[in-house]
């Protein structure tokens, strides 16, 4: 959940920076926005593993366990 809330914190530094109105030169908002990028990028990899971690479990765990009854006829 830490991972999908920075992922919101991160696009809303975006907007921020990327801003008209935000006084902050150029080359600044472009280093912050290379930066913010990268940090989601490195996060969405993070996120993808993980899902890929949990539907692999989802799928080993997909066994079908059924019971065998035998009867057993004395004669």
């Amino acid at each position: 959940m830490k991972k999908i809330s920075s992922i919101n914190i991160l696009s809303i530094l975006v907007v921020l920076v990327a801003s008209p109105y935000l006084a902050v030169p150029r080359v600044w908002k472009e280093f912050f926005l290379v930066a913010i990028g990268l940090a989601i990028l490195i996060i969405s990899i993070l996120l993808r593993k993980e899902l890929n971690r949990v539907l692999r479990i989802v799928h080993e765990a997909r066994e079908v366990k059924s019971d065998t009854y035998v009867e057993n006829n004395p004669k």
